[in-house]
């Protein structure tokens, strides 16, 4: 069962989030004022530079990888991919947050452009929205074949 297509979708989720710490959200240059607020002082916004953020990001990845292990079990499989999905709501509206917040409080003639890692959260959040829908049809689909015997 560990071969399903939600383990890739899982692993796809759990990667996206770990992605987060190698792709930030906002990027500055290295002679910009923008870098003399705290979270971009090394030059870019990640989840490092706030603790929900990186709370909620290894939360979204032990609650992925746990769910692949879970593959015995669908029924905790499609709860812990559900509880993937709401932490993945969180991270994203926390991230834009922090993003938004941050790009208020840029000092003039400071800016600061997108970066990749702002589209992770969001990626993670339907990959693991699509295990879940996968991990269900798994579950109806031995259901129906329970009925049958």
């Amino acid at each position: 069962m560990i071969q399903r297509i939600q383990t890739v979708f899982l692993l796809l989720a759990a990667g996206a989030l770990a992605g987060q710490f190698a792709f930030p959200y906002l990027q500055t240059p290295a002679e910009n004022p923008a870098r003399a607020l705290p979270a971009m002082a090394d030059g870019a916004l990640n989840p490092l530079d706030n603790p929900g953020l990186l709370g909620l990001t290894i939360l979204g990845m032990a609650l992925a990888l746990a769910a692949i292990f879970r593959f015995k079990n669908r029924t905790t499989q499609a709860r812990l991919a559900l509880a993937g999905v709401v932490s993945g709501i969180f991270l994203l509206a926390l991230a834009v947050f922090t993003t938004k917040t941050t790009l208020d409080q840029t000092p003039m003639g400071g800016s600061a452009q997108f970066a990749f890692g702002l589209a992770l959260p969001l990626l993670a959040l339907a990959l693991n929205w699509l295990a879940a829908r996968a991990i269900r049809k798994d579950e109806a689909l031995v259901r129906s074949m329970d009925r049958l015997r």
